[in-house]
C-alpha cells in the first residue's frame, strides 16, 4: 500500500504541469513567513510598540477577508495561470520596495501599505491555484494532489519560519529581498504550465457582478451551501487554537519562561507539520475510497475531541503528540472539503467559489480571534480551547443528521 501511495505522489510530481505548480507554490509559501517576521521585526525596532507590531500580522492576513471574493472573480476573468503569474510579479516589485522604503527613512505606513498590497495579491493567487489543480490532474488523482499540496504547505511554512528567523537575525530588513526572489522563482515556474486559457476583458465595474455569481452559485447549490455552512461553524475552533496555543504552552509547560516557551512552541508547530506531511503522503491517497461527507464529518469530530484533550493535556509530550495528530486530522477534513468544491463547481466559476469560501472563512475568524484574546485572561486559555473543541464536535454531530452533508459520495 505504501508503494502505491508513493507511486501516486511520484507520478503527480513527474507531471510537468502539476510538478511546476507544486514547485511554484513551495517557493511562494517559503517566502511568506519571511515578510511576516521581517515586518514584525522592523515594526518593533522602530516603535517598541506591541500594538504596532501586532499590526504586521493584520497587514498580512486581513486582505484575504476583504478581497478574497473579488480576487476569485478576477482570476476567473483573466485566467488562473495568468492571474498567478501577474500576482507573483506584482509581489516581487511590492516586497522588493519594502527595504528601499525603510532605508529611505519613509514613514512606517509605507512598508505597511506595500505589504498590504502584496497580501492582497494573495487573495487572487490562492483561489486561482485551487481552481487550477483540477484542470491539470486526472480526476482520480485530485484528492492526492490536494493532500500533497496541503501537507507540503504546512511543512514549508515551518521551514520558512525557521529560515526567516535566521535571515532577519543576520541581515535585518534585507530579508525582504529574499522573499521577493521567491515570487520571481514562482512566476518563472508557472510559465512552464501548459494550459489553454481564454482571457475576458477585465472591467472594474463588473468585478462585483462577477464575484456575486460565485456567491449565488455557492448559495443555490444545496450540497455546497450545506458544506460551506458546516465547515464555517466547525472551523471556528481553528482561530481559537491558533491564537491561544502559544499562551497555553507558555503558561502550562514553560512556567512563563519566554525562551523555553518559544522553543516548545516551535516543537508544537513542527509536530503539526510532521502530522500533516505524514498524513498527506501515507493516508490521503486512500481517502477517496470513503464517501466525502462522512469523511469530512469524521475529521471534524475527531479534531474537536483532540482540542478538548489538548486543553487537558498534563504534559508537553502528550500535548506534542496531540498536535501531531491534529496535523493528520487536518488533512482528513481538508482534502474532501476542497475536492468536493472542485468537483461540483463549473471550471469557469471555480476561483470565484473558492474566493468566496476563503473570504467567508477569514471574515468569520477575525471576530473569533479578537473575542478569544479578550476572554483568555478572564476565563482561561484551557477553557476556551476546550469550548472551541466542543463546538466543533457538536457541529459535526449535527451534520451527521443532515443528508446534504452526510450523504455526499
Amino acid at each position: 500500500m505504501t508503494t502505491t501511495t508513493n507511486s501516486l505522489h511520484i507520478g503527480l510530481l513527474r507531471s510537468p504541469n502539476f510538478g511546476a505548480l507544486w514547485l511554484a507554490q513551495v517557493a511562494s509559501r517559503l517566502g511568506d513567513p519571511i515578510t511576516l517576521i521581517a515586518l514584525a521585526y522592523v515594526s518593533y525596532a522602530q516603535t517598541r510598540s506591541a500594538l504596532i507590531t501586532a499590526l504586521a500580522v493584520v497587514m498580512a492576513t486581513v486582505p484575504n477577508a476583504l478581497f478574497g471574493l473579488f480576487g476569485g472573480a478576477i482570476a476567473d476573468v483573466i485566467g488562473h495561470r495568468r492571474a498567478m503569474i501577474w500576482c507573483d510579479l506584482a509581489r516581487l516589485v511590492l516586497i522588493g520596495m519594502v527595504p528601499v522604503a525603510i532605508r529611505l527613512g519613509l514613514p512606517l505606513g509605507v512598508p505597511y501599505f506595500l505589504v498590504f498590497a502584496a497580501a492582497s495579491c494573495g487573495a487572487i493567487f490562492n483561489p486561482a491555484r485551487l481552481a487550477l489543480v483540477p484542470r491539470i490532474v486526472h480526476p482520480s488523482d485530485l484528492a492526492g494532489a490536494n493532500a500533497l499540496t496541503y501537507s507540503s504547505d504546512r511543512a514549508v511554512e515551518v521551514v520558512g519560519a525557521l529560515v526567516a528567523g535566521v535571515l532577519v537575525a543576520t541581515i535585518g530588513e534585507s530579508a525582504f529581498y529574499v522573499d521577493a526572489t521567491t515570487f520571481l522563482v514562482s512566476a518563472l515556474l508557472l510559465t512552464r504550465l501548459n494550459v489553454t486559457e481564454r482571457m475576458k476583458r477585465l472591467i472594474p465595474r463588473s468585478i462585483a457582478q462577477e464575484a456575486s455569481e460565485g456567491l449565488r452559485f455557492l448559495w443555490r447549490h444545496g450540497v455546497l451551501r450545506a458544506n460551506t455552512v458546516l465547515s464555517l461553524v466547525c472551523q471556528l475552533s481553528v482561530p481559537v487554537v491558533a491564537s491561544l496555543a502559544p499562551s497555553l504552552i507558555f503558561q502550562r509547560y514553560a512556567n512563563g519562561n519566554p525562551e523555553v516557551g518559544a522553543s516548545l512552541f516551535g516543537i508544537a508547530e513542527g509536530a503539526i507539520a510532521v502530522g500533516a506531511v505524514g498524513s498527506g503522503i501515507l493516508l490521503a491517497p486512500r481517502l477517496d475510497r470513503f464517501p466525502k461527507g462522512r469523511l469530512l464529518l469524521t475529521g471534524f469530530a475527531i479534531y474537536g475531541l483532540l482540542l478538548v484533550a489538548l486543553a487537558l493535556a498534563p504534559s508537553f509530550e502528550f500535548a506534542a503528540a496531540l498536535f501531531a495528530i491534529t496535523g493528520v486530522v487536518n488533512v482528513v477534513f481538508y482534502v474532501p472539503n476542497v475536492t468536493l468544491s472542485q468537483e461540483l463547481t463549473p471550471p469557469e466559476l471555480r476561483a470565484r467559489v473558492f474566493g468566496a469560501r476563503i473570504a467567508l472563512l477569514n471574515i468569520s475568524w477575525l471576530p473569533i480571534i479578537i473575542l478569544s484574546g479578550a476572554l483568555a485572561d478572564a476565563v482561561g486559555v484551557s477553557l476556551l480551547i476546550a469550548a472551541a473543541g466542543l463546538v466543533t464536535f457538536a457541529a459535526a454531530l449535527v451534520g451527521a443528521f443532515i443528508p446534504l452533508v452526510r450523504d455526499v459520495p
